[in-house]
């Protein structure tokens, strides 16, 4: 388990898991699998919630979540997103959280890569975050052969995600 104070979430994931240096800055923590078929990630940040389009009532958010709040929130990152799965959760003291999957196709040049993740996302008193698992293959074939055997573990780690209370 690791418990971020600084940035304020937890996550619990198998002690065997490699602990990865992030790729990208808003990466608090990069995970993968002991084979490395399956990585997850954290990202957290404090809410401004007198900025531009930002809900005053985070917790109204995200019980109203939809589909196009996932795609406007987390899809823009990818070529393609199909979100499903969509479900609202919560935090062990009664907050919640947004849980969904996100099928993607990542497009660079020319690469093309597909994938299959497992969101958790928040917005909590003054912070912002969410856990993403996710499997990357050449082909949605692929990608789906990956995931079936993973996602057991992708729902444990994910569903293990908590933002600290304010």
């Amino acid at each position: 388990m690791v418990h971020d104070r600084a940035n304020g979430f937890s996550l619990t994931f198998p002690q065997e898991w490699i602990n990865e240096p992030p790729a990208d800055e808003a990466i608090l923590l990069s995970i993968e699998s002991n084979d490395q078929s399956l990585t997850c990630m954290v990202s957290a940040s404090l809410y401004n919630r007198s900025g531009p389009g930002s809900p005053a009532d985070p917790r109204k958010l995200i019980e109203d979540w939809s589909m196009n709040d996932w795609k406007w929130m987390i899809g823009r990152s990818y070529s393609t997103a199909e979100f499903s799965n969509d479900k609202l959760a919560r935090f062990p003291d009664g907050y919640p959280v947004r849980l969904a999957d996100l099928d993607f196709t990542v497009i660079d040049k020319d690469t093309r890569l597909h994938g299959h993740s497992r969101f958790a996302f928040s917005v909590r008193g003054a912070r912002y975050g969410y856990v993403n698992c996710s499997v990357m293959g050449e082909s949605a074939d692929q990608v789906a052969q990956m995931w079936a055997p993973l996602a057991d573990k992708a729902e444990r780690v994910v569903n293990s995600f908590v933002l600290d209370s304010p």
